[in-house]
């Protein structure tokens, strides 16, 4: 039997959320001094220098029945390496010859994929003296 990941993956929408120290991101401005206006403001352009639409704009999927993938961005291979789905499903694994990196299978259709890379670093990212836990959650959804 075929996996239901096998074929083309279009790249179709995508949401991105950060949490500092366990709260959201406006919430951590505000409690730095910002007022909720501001900090709505903050918040928006530091998403959008992380990620944005145009970043992913293009990009396709390419799993293939022997276990191996593609990334292409305009129809140029971008990353290539082998892929697993684990855990029923709920987990992808992407291994190139730089690195492997783990997805969240939210949801998979035959005709839609959902995945979720999340990661956490903590460091002094706003210069306030003290380092911080910064949560990122990256949704990318593609449809074949």
């Amino acid at each position: 039997m075929v996996s239901p990941i096998v074929g083309s993956w279009n790249f179709s929408a995508f949401s991105f959320d950060m949490q500092i120290n366990g709260q959201p991101l406006e919430q951590f401005l505000v409690a730095l001094g910002l007022s909720t206006q501001e900090a709505q403001q903050t918040a928006n352009e530091i998403r959008n220098q992380l990620f944005s639409a145009a970043d992913f704009a293009g990009t396709v999927l390419i799993f293939k029945a022997d276990g191996t993938y593609e990334v292409t961005v305009n129809g140029t291979v971008d990353e290539s390496g082998t892929y697993e789905l684990r855990n029923g499903n709920t987990l992808l694994r992407l291994t190139s010859d730089s690195e492997t990196q783990e997805f969240q299978v939210k949801e998979l259709t035959t005709n839609r994929l959902t995945i979720l890379l999340e990661e956490e670093e903590s460091d002094d990212f706003f210069e306030i003296g003290i380092p911080v836990l910064v949560k990122l959650q990256l949704e990318l959804s593609f449809v074949k």
